[in-house]
């Protein structure tokens, strides 16, 4: 893109802005930013030109930041919402939630702000689907099943909750994940380093934190019946639960980090977030592109970029990235059918999802879903590990005789 990212601050003191607008002072020739006293001011000023970024602080007294950024969504979808605060109040980070694609902690560094800034616009600038940017950029969550959230409400309501218990619910759901995660490695509340398991999410965050974000409403919402049916979601969710356990197995196998087991589990589970997108906002184009990849035996993301300009692995990267999710869940998502050349051929958490991801369609019949090309022998040669096909063949099947359970 030639153009400046427009960006608009929002805070109601001016110490702050005027504190921005010289740490920023630098990247005047490649953003465009406007600096405003309060949310009242920021709509006047959104109602004359249209901005990239929204940059909010969450307490102000004409009208909160969670106020302001949700209508922003409602009015401006393809808007990127960011958070500013040095508050942590329960409470307004559920609703903050909804509507806020990043939170960044006061005070922050220039070099971090930058990096999300640029991080999350270029998202925008990666996607060829218009309508596949607008989308992303106007999701605060996605569904979830209505069985896990339940679960999920009870054991926060009993006298033997823990966080591991929350979390290990949490893992089998993918819109679940995606928001736990997508708020414990928020800039806000500034771990040291990206948390890709459940559990360690609500251990980090506390079950109280946990409790308020599930309680809140709207943070997650739920298909029709109708629609889970059509697109046999629960298998879908079992599907990436088996990805998820037989990918950090993998990485088991061949001696990787405990990091990287985390990783390929959680990368496992959200590789096909960019599915549960597409049911969620384009059935009627899924519905085409499953009926056309079953008729031409072609691999359904192939299909997907004819009709839609995008395919499900890319918007779900995408959207795990503009959340701010590790780089490794996000480069396992993107590119769990499509291996580009640019990344090295050495064996990593990527390859790890793609292999499992292939196997489990191979051998787990009944998906609603297209057409699902066999394990490629030549990308295990290239990979060193086709010796190993059948062994991780096995304990695919291990896997699944322990009716689906994702264990972290």
């Amino acid at each position: 893109m030639n153009r400046p990212i427009k960006i608009l601050f929002v805070d109601d003191d001016i110490n702050v802005l005027n504190g921005l607008r010289r740490m920023l002072h630098k990247m005047r020739e490649q953003w465009e930013m406007e600096f405003v006293t309060g949310a009242l001011d920021a709509l006047k000023v959104l109602k004359q030109s249209a901005y990239d970024i929204v940059v909010s602080d969450l307490r102000m007294p004409d009208m909160n930041g969670v106020e302001l950024l949700e209508k922003v969504r409602q009015r401006y979808p393809d808007t990127i919402r960011f958070m500013l605060s040095g508050y942590s109040d329960q409470p307004l980070q559920g609703q903050a939630a909804r509507c806020v694609h990043q939170f960044i902690s006061k005070p922050c560094d220039a070099e971090l702000l930058q990096s999300l800034i640029h991080r999350a616009f270029q998202l925008n600038d990666r996607l060829r689907s218009k309508e596949a940017a607008k989308v992303l950029s106007n999701i605060s969550s996605l569904p979830v099943m209505s069985d896990t959230y339940k679960e999920v409400i009870d054991v926060l309501s009993s006298p033997d909750c823990s966080p591991r218990k929350v979390g290990k619910m949490i893992a089998r759901d993918i819109g679940m994940s995606a928001k736990i995660l997508q708020l414990v490695n928020s800039a806000f509340y500034g771990s040291g380093s990206k948390i890709a398991d459940p559990v360690h999410a609500v251990v980090y965050l506390g079950l109280k934190t946990v409790e308020a974000l599930v309680l809140t409403s709207g943070i997650f919402s739920k298909l029709p019946e109708k629609r889970m049916q059509e697109f046999s979601v629960d298998a879908l969710q079992e599907h990436c639960c088996r990805v998820g356990s037989l990918a950090k197995t993998i990485c088991k196998s061949r001696q990787m980090t405990q990091e990287d087991m985390d990783m390929a589990s959680m990368a496992g589970i959200l590789h096909d977030t960019g599915k549960i997108v597409f049911i969620s906002r384009f059935p009627k184009e899924l519905t085409e592109a499953i009926r056309l990849s079953r008729h031409r035996q072609v691999p359904l993301y192939e299909v997907e970029r004819e009709l839609l300009d995008v395919t499900h692995a890319e918007l779900g990267g995408g959207l795990l990235d503009l959340w701010g999710l590790p780089n490794t869940i996000i480069e396992a998502a993107t590119y769990h059918h499509e291996y580009p050349d640019s990344l090295d051929d050495g064996f990593s958490v990527i390859s790890a999802v793609r292999i499992a991801n292939m196997i489990d369609h191979e051998l787990c019949c009944g998906l609603a879903d297209g057409f699902a090309p066999p394990l490629e022998a030549a990308l295990l040669e290239k990979l060193g590990v086709a010796d190993q096909r059948e062994q991780w063949r096995s304990l695919h099947l291990r896997i699944e005789a322990e009716e689906h359970e994702y264990v972290a």
